[in-house]
């Protein structure tokens, strides 16, 4: 299990201390839906494919590593694909900021907040699933806990 620590309370940058590859980080560009996950002293870019696209891209110097598509916007999902591996990041219900991680319709993994009320998660998933997919996966999940949290935000000032 990898614990999501926040950098700062109102911070959407995650740092994961016990990734078996060395510490890791998982940021966000400030004003885009982009950002970077380092990972044992490994630098990769999280690239979106235009502003209005649900598509991106997980990259080392410039070679895609990790593909993530969200194949429908009214859905919190994801397919990714990575390391040979199909799989589908989902929410876990309407109701909930959990999310699981499936390869065939086969939960492999799931990512949760340690509590309702806190930004600070958890990832748990099969051995199979690489730590750099399973970051991934968590950077695209904050992706969606982000932007829900900027549309209650804006919607409690209306």
């Amino acid at each position: 299990m990898l614990t999501c620590l926040p950098q700062s309370p109102c911070s959407w940058d995650f740092r994961i201390p016990d990734a078996s590859a060395g510490p890791a980080l998982v940021a966000f560009n400030f004003f885009t839906e982009q950002g970077a996950i380092t990972l044992g002293g490994a630098e990769f870019a999280v690239r979106k494919h235009g502003p209005l696209s649900g598509h991106w891209t997980l990259e080392q110097e410039g070679q895609s590593v990790a593909d993530a598509r969200k194949p429908n916007p009214l859905f919190r999902s994801f397919e990714l694909v990575a390391d040979g591996m199909q799989l589908k990041v989902c929410a876990a219900s309407p109701f909930t900021r959990s999310y699981e991680i499936l390869s065939d319709g086969s939960p492999l993994g799931a990512i949760r907040p340690a509590h309702p009320f806190t930004r600070r998660a958890f990832i748990e998933c099969a051995p199979e699933v690489p730590e750099l997919v399973q970051l991934f996966s968590l950077w695209l999940v904050v992706l969606t806990w982000r932007r829900q949290a900027r549309d209650n935000a804006a919607a409690s000032h209306h």
